[in-house]
Protein backbone atom coordinates (compact mmCIF):
# COMPACT_ATOMS: atom_id res chain seq x y z
CA UNK A 1 0.00 0.00 0.00
CA UNK A 2 1.31 3.29 -0.73
CA UNK A 3 1.52 5.71 2.58
CA UNK A 4 1.63 8.89 0.58
CA UNK A 5 -2.13 7.63 -0.49
CA UNK A 6 -3.15 6.95 2.69
CA UNK A 7 -1.62 10.29 3.98
CA UNK A 8 -2.89 11.92 1.11
CA UNK A 9 -6.16 13.32 2.30
CA UNK A 10 -6.15 16.70 4.42
CA UNK A 11 -7.89 18.32 7.30
CA UNK A 12 -7.53 15.37 9.57
CA UNK A 13 -9.25 12.74 8.25
CA UNK A 14 -8.67 9.58 9.20
CA UNK A 15 -8.65 6.76 7.15
CA UNK A 16 -10.13 3.60 8.66
CA UNK A 17 -8.55 0.22 7.34
CA UNK A 18 -5.68 2.21 5.63
CA UNK A 19 -4.18 -1.89 5.67
CA UNK A 20 -4.76 -4.61 3.14
CA UNK A 21 -8.49 -5.38 2.90
CA UNK A 22 -9.65 -8.59 1.60
CA UNK A 23 -12.91 -10.47 0.36
CA UNK A 24 -13.75 -13.34 2.94
CA UNK A 25 -13.15 -16.35 0.73
CA UNK A 26 -12.04 -14.55 -2.25
CA UNK A 27 -8.93 -13.59 -2.23
CA UNK A 28 -8.34 -12.54 -5.73
CA UNK A 29 -11.47 -10.08 -5.49
CA UNK A 30 -9.76 -6.67 -4.75
CA UNK A 31 -7.19 -7.18 -7.46
CA UNK A 32 -9.70 -7.42 -10.36
CA UNK A 33 -12.06 -4.79 -8.39
CA UNK A 34 -9.11 -2.45 -8.67
CA UNK A 35 -7.94 -3.52 -12.37
CA UNK A 36 -11.84 -2.94 -13.73
CA UNK A 37 -12.57 0.41 -11.76
CA UNK A 38 -8.88 1.36 -13.66
CA UNK A 39 -9.72 0.32 -16.85
CA UNK A 40 -13.45 1.72 -16.22
CA UNK A 41 -14.00 4.66 -13.98
CA UNK A 42 -13.62 8.05 -13.55
CA UNK A 43 -14.44 10.64 -10.57
CA UNK A 44 -15.64 13.89 -9.68
CA UNK A 45 -18.06 14.13 -12.74
CA UNK A 46 -15.52 13.33 -15.35
CA UNK A 47 -13.26 16.24 -14.09
CA UNK A 48 -10.76 13.30 -12.93
CA UNK A 49 -10.61 10.56 -15.38
CA UNK A 50 -8.02 7.96 -14.94
CA UNK A 51 -8.27 7.69 -11.17
CA UNK A 52 -6.88 4.36 -9.04
CA UNK A 53 -8.19 3.45 -6.28
CA UNK A 54 -7.12 2.04 -2.41
CA UNK A 55 -10.33 -0.07 -0.95
CA UNK A 56 -10.71 0.43 2.75
CA UNK A 57 -13.60 -1.16 3.22
CA UNK A 58 -16.20 -4.81 1.65
CA UNK A 59 -19.40 -5.75 2.21
CA UNK A 60 -20.15 -8.82 0.83
CA UNK A 61 -23.57 -8.07 -0.73
CA UNK A 62 -24.42 -11.36 -2.28
CA UNK A 63 -22.55 -14.60 -3.37
CA UNK A 64 -23.63 -17.31 -5.52
CA UNK A 65 -21.65 -19.47 -7.31
CA UNK A 66 -22.33 -17.82 -10.16
CA UNK A 67 -22.17 -14.31 -8.60
CA UNK A 68 -20.52 -12.21 -6.15
CA UNK A 69 -21.49 -8.96 -5.48
CA UNK A 70 -19.29 -6.51 -3.18
CA UNK A 71 -20.01 -3.09 -1.86
CA UNK A 72 -16.64 -1.37 -2.01
CA UNK A 73 -15.72 1.78 0.36
CA UNK A 74 -12.50 3.24 -0.93
CA UNK A 75 -9.93 5.88 -1.09
CA UNK A 76 -9.90 7.48 -5.15
CA UNK A 77 -7.04 9.60 -6.55
CA UNK A 78 -6.00 10.89 -9.95
CA UNK A 79 -2.32 11.17 -10.00
CA UNK A 80 -3.03 13.32 -12.97
CA UNK A 81 -4.76 15.94 -11.70
CA UNK A 82 -2.51 17.62 -9.45
CA UNK A 83 -1.17 21.10 -8.39
CA UNK A 84 2.24 22.51 -9.16
CA UNK A 85 2.64 22.13 -5.19
CA UNK A 86 2.13 18.97 -5.28
CA UNK A 87 -1.38 19.19 -3.76
CA UNK A 88 -3.99 16.51 -5.05
CA UNK A 89 -6.77 17.87 -7.16
CA UNK A 90 -8.74 14.66 -7.71
CA UNK A 91 -9.07 12.75 -4.60
CA UNK A 92 -11.73 11.63 -2.45
CA UNK A 93 -13.91 8.76 -0.44
CA UNK A 94 -16.52 7.22 -2.39
CA UNK A 95 -18.36 3.69 -2.69
CA UNK A 96 -19.36 1.65 -5.64
CA UNK A 97 -20.82 -1.96 -5.63
CA UNK A 98 -18.92 -4.05 -8.02
CA UNK A 99 -20.41 -7.16 -9.31
CA UNK A 100 -17.74 -10.38 -9.98
CA UNK A 101 -18.34 -13.34 -12.27
CA UNK A 102 -16.24 -16.30 -12.24
CA UNK A 103 -13.58 -14.34 -10.20
CA UNK A 104 -13.73 -11.52 -12.61
CA UNK A 105 -15.54 -8.08 -11.90
CA UNK A 106 -17.77 -7.56 -14.55
CA UNK A 107 -19.91 -4.18 -13.32
CA UNK A 108 -20.00 -1.56 -11.36
CA UNK A 109 -21.91 1.43 -9.70
CA UNK A 110 -21.02 5.09 -10.33
CA UNK A 111 -19.27 7.22 -12.94
CA UNK A 112 -18.31 5.48 -16.21
CA UNK A 113 -15.98 6.09 -19.61
CA UNK A 114 -18.71 3.31 -21.21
Amino acid sequence: MNMRRCLGLAGGLVLMGCAAVQVPDHPDAIASIQDYYAANAWEDGARCVSPSMDVTQTKVLEDTPDRLVVETRYYWRDDRRMSDAGADLCSGLATRTFTLSQGRAVAMTGEQRR
